[in-house]
Order: C-alpha cells, then sequence, then structure tokens
C-alpha cells in the first residue's frame, strides 16, 4: 500500500518543509535500529518480567487486535524475553491510558502506550484534559501509515457524499472528542458545511460497528487499512452492507471498493477547507501508534525499538497476521513516528485556532 502524502499551500512554507521531510522520511523504508544499548543490562532487567500493553480502546478493535498480535511475536526479540500481555482500558477517547502511561505506570520499560494517533494535534490545539507531552513521550514505533474513511449503511439513502454535502441526514458513531473516530467527521462536517450527527459514546470502533450493522447509526470513520483487514469490516464491505463514501488525503488510493469514492481535499470549496483536512489527516501516518513514558530509561527504549521493528518484519510475525483476518499493516519506526509528531506540533497557529473552534468543545 502507497504512503499517502501530504501537500500544504506555499505560504505556510516553514511548516511546509518540515512537514514534507517527515511524511517523506515514512514514505522510505526504516532502517533497522542499531543495537546502540547494553544488550546484557537490558535482558537483565527484562528476564522473568511482564511488559503490559495499555490501550486506549475496548477489546475487539484495531489497537487490540495489532497489539495482541505484537504481544504473540515480540517477546522473543526483547533482550530477556519478558512477556508481554495487552491491558484494554477505554475512556475519554484513549485519554485516560495516554494520561496514565505519562504520569502514573511504572516508568522502567515494563509499559507501552498505545493510544489515539490524534493526541499529538489535540495537544497543539491546546485541549484540556492533556496531562503529557508528545514531544517528550518516546516513541516505539506505529503499525500503519494509512488514510480515514468514512462509511455509510448501504440502505442509508446516502449514495455518495454528494449526497451528504447536499444535506441528506447521516447519524455517524463516535468515539469520545480526541479520537480520529470522532475529530475526521467533525472536521469533515466543518469544512464541508455539513451536519451529519455524530454519536459518541463508544468505547471503541468494534462497537461502533456492531451499531451500524444493527441500524443503531448510519456509518463511521476509521482507518482504511484496518476496514480491510481487521474485525467486522471486510465482511460488511464484502456484503455490501456497508460502502465507502469519502476518504481523507488529496488522492484516493487504487483500489476496487474505493472506485468513484473521492479524497476529501479534491471537495473542498476554500483553501480554509483544505487546510483543516490536510491538517486532520496528518496523524494518520501514525497510526497505532506505541510509545513508553519519557523516564524509561534509554537503553530500553531503543531496545524496545529494535524489537518493535525486527518483529514487524519478521516472517513468522506475517505470517500469522494473514492468518489472523489477513491483517497487514505499514509500519514506521519509532525515530520515523518522532519526526511526524514534532512536525505536527509546529502546525501554524492559523491553523490550529480553526481547528480548536471545531475540536475543543
Amino acid at each position: 500500500m502507497s504512503r499517502i502524502q501530504l501537500r500544504y499551500g506555499v505560504f505556510f512554507t516553514p511548516f511546509l518543509i518540515t512537514l514534507l521531510f517527515a511524511v517523506n522520511a515514512l514514505a522510505q523504508p526504516a532502517p533497522t535500529p542499531k543495537a546502540a544499548f547494553d544488550e546484557k543490562a537490558v535482558a537483565d532487567f527484562y528476564r522473568g518480567k511482564i511488559v503490559r500493553i495499555v490501550i486506549g480502546s475496548g477489546p475487539g478493535g484495531i489497537y487490540d487486535i495489532y497489539s495482541r498480535l505484537m504481544a504473540r511475536h515480540m517477546p522473543r526479540y526483547i533482550p530477556g524475553n519478558p512477556a508481554i500481555i495487552v491491558e484494554p482500558r477505554a475512556g475519554a477517547g484513549g485519554l485516560i491510558a495516554a494520561n496514565a502511561v505519562y504520569n502514573a505506570e511504572p516508568k522502567d520499560g515494563t509499559v507501552i502506550g498505545s493510544f489515539g494517533e490524534t493526541f499529538v494535534l489535540r495537544q497543539a490545539l491546546g485541549a484540556p484534559g492533556i496531562e503529557f507531552d508528545s514531544a517528550k513521550y518516546q516513541w516505539i514505533g506505529s503499525a500503519i501509515s494509512t488514510a480515514v474513511a468514512c462509511v455509510a449503511r448501504a440502505d442509508s439513502g446516502i449514495a455518495s457524499f454528494r449526497d451528504v454535502m447536499a444535506g441528506k441526514p447521516l447519524t455517524v458513531g463516535t468515539m469520545a472528542p480526541g479520537s480520529a473516530i470522532y475529530d475526521v467527521p467533525a472536521i469533515i462536517n466543518a469544512a464541508f458545511g455539513n451536519q451529519m450527527k455524530l454519536v459518541r459514546g463508544f468505547r471503541g470502533v468494534a462497537e461502533i460497528v456492531l451499531a451500524t450493522e444493527g441500524k443503531e447509526v448510519g456509518g463511521y470513520c476509521a482507518a482504511w487499512q484496518a476496514m480491510l483487514t481487521t474485525g467486522r469490516h471486510p465482511r460488511l464491505l464484502k456484503d455490501g452492507i456497508i460502502k465507502v463514501i469519502i476518504i481523507m488525503g488529496d488522492k484516493t488510493p487504487d483500489h476496487p471498493l474505493l472506485k468513484g469514492v473521492p479524497a476529501a481535499e479534491t471537495l473542498a470549496q476554500t483553501e480554509e477547507a483544505r487546510q483543516l483536512l490536510r491538517t486532520m489527516h496528518a496523524p494518520s501516518q501514525i497510526y497505532v501508534p506505541y510509545v513508553v513514558a519519557p523516564e524509561v530509561p534509554k537503553d530500553r527504549v531503543e531496545a524496545l525499538r529494535k524489537a518493535f521493528w525486527s518483529t514487524y518484519t519478521d516472517p513468522e510475525f506475517v505470517a500469522d497476521a494473514k492468518k489472523t483476518g489477513g491483517i497487514e499493516f505499514t509500519p514506521s519506526s519509532g525515530e520515523q513516528v518522532t519526526q511526524v509528531v514534532h512536525a505536527i506540533l509546529s502546525t501554524p497557529p492559523a491553523v490550529l485556532a480553526k481547528m480548536k473552534k471545531i475540536l475543543i468543545q
């Protein structure tokens, strides 16, 4: 799957240079992290221990599925071979987990966090409730570089996104603000003057998918790559129960299920709308990220980064992923993720001010 790149207006030249540098880094194959750490000391620490991956959503969603798959294979690449377990901690769109890993959980390398990549942007927006600094978090890597797509039930009366633009009602299931599941449709509403009704309160995408099946909501937005490979999305798409109506970015990926589906930025009527859509799309480059607290010793951070990359490039892991519902991934190294994080935090204040009015409630 090709990585979706971002293109910003020339009048944002400093931000453009920073962001394109970060995205270009993601477009290149990540080098295997060097073993720049004391492997014996790391092994002595991890031997006999349990590492917890604290995810910011409920069971059955993409964070849960990817993390459990990773937990089966990553231990053999961490010196000392600790066991890994996944601990769902849903709440506030993943904010509870993000704050806990930064502030309350052990800071010795036995706790890894995985939660909404949009929290980096929300920190830049000055959102309330954020008790961490994304620039100080130590990023281990991310599983996916993708775009968020929005789907509608085939029987919802929405034949295409232009129906939504024309004012036809669509009820969209979401998590709390702060997750891409909420923030993306909220920005789409603002960019196109839509009135999609966003229904909050779901603990994760798996619950939203079930609600869509049960006709409690008419659709939802989620990572396109996850829709193709995880949970119940693929069956719903294959059976024609849901259909994609729009995908973020400036170009529609080449896929049979996306034939005729518009890329959001191509529909924007104003430069302001394009700015909003582009900025909202940026975090999708680091979908399903993994982090540890700032205080974790550097040698353990480097060991975890190397183990993460070794896991995602391991043929046995890849084979297991294909057996587990055909899961696919486009991983990024910890260094690559860090570059994107800093680029997002450098978003121009004028753009952030517009987004803040939309997303901070």
